[in-house]
């Protein structure tokens, strides 16, 4: 099977092998969890990786990761934060709108 999805790691616990990914298709993110038919993969903060995307009890799930390029998007994590729109008078997100992050995958 092919990898069918690029995306980069925005937090990571590699003691307990979890992932949260940002996808390439700015849908929902994704999860890894290291299975036991899984081989060993180390993801990091900012590596940018290509995977199999699976839906799993409505929650996208990662399988057979491969990093492309470690450390690539340093720092994605907290300028996705920075970027989301706020009510400047009451320092609330402002709710019901979007802004797209564009995903360069030429890194």
């Amino acid at each position: 099977m092919g990898r069918d999805m690029n995306g980069v790691v925005l937090w990571s616990n590699e003691s307990q092998q979890k992932a949260v990914i940002w996808c390439e298709d700015q849908g929902d993110l994704a999860f890894y969890s290291q299975g036991q038919c899984q081989a060993l993969v180390d993801l990091h903060v900012g590596d940018l990786i290509c995977f199999d995307l699976m839906l799993h009890q409505n929650r996208r799930m990662i399988e057979n990761p491969l990093v492309l390029k470690e450390a690539a998007s340093m720092g994605l994590a907290e300028r996705l934060i920075m970027a989301q729109p706020r009510d400047v008078a009451n320092l609330r997100p402002v709710q019901n709108s979007a802004q797209v992050i564009p995903f360069n995958p030429n890194f």
